[in-house]
């Protein structure tokens, strides 16, 4: 039987339909009493096959958890793959819940790319539809203890957003290379007012050479100072050991480096 399933699920938040993949662990059908953790990750394109990710070259997610559990390290995780909204590459509309001004400026002149403000809409779409549907349909363990969000770039951003705001649903983030400087002061504002309310924790990680405009050299500073700037801001209110940061030296903003520290993130949350 497949254990990658894939569902159209109408988001009613943001009155759009979207495709859902969900990966099964590898004793999902053999072992019916059984029930898993569950991680929500975005931008679900890129996490299982190479010839539909963006970059040609998946996180590897399907292959890692596999190995992982015949290796005895993990029990298994169900992962929900949240397709990214590709309409006019609205994407980053829903990976922010605060505008970029300068981004929509750039809109009115025609240039097609989203420039966030759908973040909230969004975050309600995994909190009141999405999970609810998954842990109807699929055997999982349901509490917040066994429910994780992650994503990388804008998908980290808004990982760390509904993390935050949703602490009695999510107990630990994973945000991998997060595109901090789309809306950095509105989000380490965010992240202090929230505080902890619950136990968390928090996988952060960065490459030195990253950067997602080679017209802009200086974006490795942005995404390396930001990527700090949050752990600093996280340390403030929560103990750091239940922070984890990993800056990771010749890494690229890619799909290749992030499946290659996919497993590290694994072992820290399991």
């Amino acid at each position: 039987m497949d254990r990658i399933i894939i569902k159209e699920i109408y988001m009613k938040e943001l009155d759009r339909k979207r495709n859902i993949r969900i990966y099964l662990p590898l004793d999902y059908y053999e072992n019916e009493n059984k029930r898993y953790p569950v991680i929500y990750m975005h931008d679900g394109q890129n996490l299982f096959d190479h010839q539909l990710s963006y970059s040609g070259h998946s996180w590897e997610v399907k292959e890692t958890l596999d190995r992982m559990q015949e290796n005895g390290e993990i029990e298994g995780f169900i992962v929900v793959g949240i397709d990214n909204n590709q309409e006019g590459f609205k994407r980053l509309d829903e990976y922010s819940p605060w505008k970029n001004e300068e981004i929509e400026s750039l809109l009115e002149r025609g240039i097609k790319d989203g420039a966030g403000g759908e973040g909230k809409e969004y975050a309600e779409f995994i909190v009141k539809t999405l999970k609810p549907y998954i842990d109807e349909n699929f055997r999982t363990l349901s509490d917040r203890e066994n429910t994780i969000v992650a994503g990388s770039s804008m998908g980290g951003f808004i990982s760390l957003y509904i993390g935050f705001k949703y602490q009695d649903v999510f107990s630990k983030i994973g945000a991998f290379s997060t595109a901090a400087w789309f809306k950095e002061g509105e989000l380490l504002e965010f992240l202090r007012e929230e505080g902890q309310r619950e136990e968390m924790k928090v996988y952060l990680d960065i490459g030195t050479e990253e950067t997602s405009n080679d017209n802009e050299p200086n974006f490795k500073d942005y995404y390396i100072n930001g990527t700090i700037r949050i752990y600093e801001t996280l340390c403030e209110f929560m103990d750091k050991q239940n922070i984890k940061l990993i800056i990771d030296e010749g890494a690229t903003h890619s799909e290749i480096h992030w499946a290659k520290r996919f497993p590290e993130f694994i072992r820290f949350i399991k």
